[in-house]
């Protein structure tokens, strides 16, 4: 099947026109413009969750001042969360000085956080027991350490998202204590 030397003669010259390589790049940044769009509005949304994050256990950890506009609802989560980090540091403080006991308050304070916030937490809620949850144990080793948890408090559902959730609350509080 032979190409005529017409068709081949308007390739050439619709390949050597300015005008047909500019129509051919609007052609393409239309198809892709909403994909590039796409891309750029879930980038903003992940930083802007992350920042969220980070405000929240400022918070909660640093004690930053809560913000006027937030709902008595919002307030009253993180003043929760406050008071039961305050309750589980005196346990953890008493742990720490115990020299039988080998435990990593960040890595108990990160999935205290992680497995409660927003939460309800009983009047009875156990933290020496959650402690030793955690004892002897390192951040290598969290799965066994939420085993333990999951154990001893079956109210607690552990995901994957929940150990990812403490490893990055952990880096956080590192961050913080250097």
């Amino acid at each position: 099947m032979a190409v005529s030397p017409a068709v081949i003669k308007a390739i050439v010259t619709a390949a050597t026109d300015k005008r047909t390589w500019k129509t051919l790049a609007i052609l393409l940044a239309a198809i892709f413009m909403p994909l590039i769009l796409l891309i750029v509005l879930i980038a903003g949304m992940v930083s802007g969750v992350e920042s969220a994050n980070n405000n929240l256990l400022d918070y909660s950890f640093a004690g930053a001042e809560i913000p006027a506009e937030f709902t008595d609802e919002q307030r009253e989560v993180i003043e929760d969360m406050r008071e039961w980090l305050g309750e589980l540091n005196d346990i953890i403080s008493e742990k720490e000085n115990d020299e039988e006991c080998s435990l990593d308050g960040d890595m108990v304070r990160a999935a205290f956080y992680c497995l409660n916030f927003g939460g309800e937490l009983g009047e009875n809620f156990d933290f020496g027991q959650f402690c030793e949850c955690f004892d002897g144990l390192s951040l290598e080793q969290l799965e066994t350490a939420l085993q333990n948890v999951s154990d001893d408090f079956p109210k607690y559902e552990i995901t994957g998202n929940i150990a990812y959730s403490i490893q990055r609350v952990y880096e956080y509080l590192n961050r913080e204590a250097a």
